[in-house]
């Protein structure tokens, strides 16, 4: 096998194993809901943070419900937008803001043109309280999103006020960070191994 055609297997192996990744996330979204203190009346003071239903009103059990989200930019814009009183997405409790382990599906948005959009929360950083009734958090994670690389994000809320209060909230992608899928990783090393071969029966 001459020069030229090594060349062009490479070429061809290194194309299918781009094709066989897709495109990391980018750009933001903004999220709306209530929640409650935890450990606290007032948000300035809480220790977690308790998320109501879409209306504004309590619910038992370990999540609550968006009330709307939109303002959308990057790959977030097809989406589109909503705003209703019976939820457009769930959203997960946050036991403790010191404390709180990783949380699968942390948010997950309702869609409706056939697109899956979650958030998988690995950690909680960087914890403010600027006022006696306010509170702002960065939870670091993973953006999933139909025919999108599972890509790092992150996850800002802030909150003010006492009893149940709105919050809002940003997702925001870090484009340009993704995570590899193992089948693309195996694919590109086969294709390696196999040029490798190559050039050595050549030699």
């Amino acid at each position: 096998m001459n020069l030229r055609t090594t060349l062009m297997a490479a070429v061809a192996c290194v194309t299918m194993a781009a094709a066989a990744n897709a495109v990391p996330v980018s750009g933001q979204i903004s999220l709306n809901g209530y929640a409650q203190a935890v450990g606290s009346v007032g948000m300035g003071a809480a220790t977690g943070i308790s998320f109501a239903n879409a209306s504004g009103t309590s619910v038992s059990g370990n999540s609550g419900q968006l009330s709307s989200y939109g303002a959308s930019s990057g790959s977030f814009a097809s989406l589109g937008a909503c705003a209703s009183t019976t939820g457009c997405g769930t959203i997960q409790n946050i036991s403790s803001f010191a404390s709180q382990g990783a949380l699968n599906g942390f948010l997950t948005l309702a869609t409706t043109n056939g697109s899956t959009v979650s958030f998988d929360l690995t950690s909680i950083t960087n914890v403010t309280r600027p006022g006696s009734d306010q509170i702002g958090f960065t939870a670091n994670g993973f953006i999933n999103y139909t025919g999108f690389d599972r890509t790092a994000g992150t996850f800002n809320l802030t909150a003010q006020g006492n009893n149940i209060t709105s919050f809002s909230a940003t997702t925001l992608a870090a484009s340009a960070t993704s995570v590899p899928e193992p089948a693309s990783m195996a694919l590109l090393g086969g294709s390696l191994a196999v040029i490798g071969m190559i050039r050595r029966k050549k030699a």
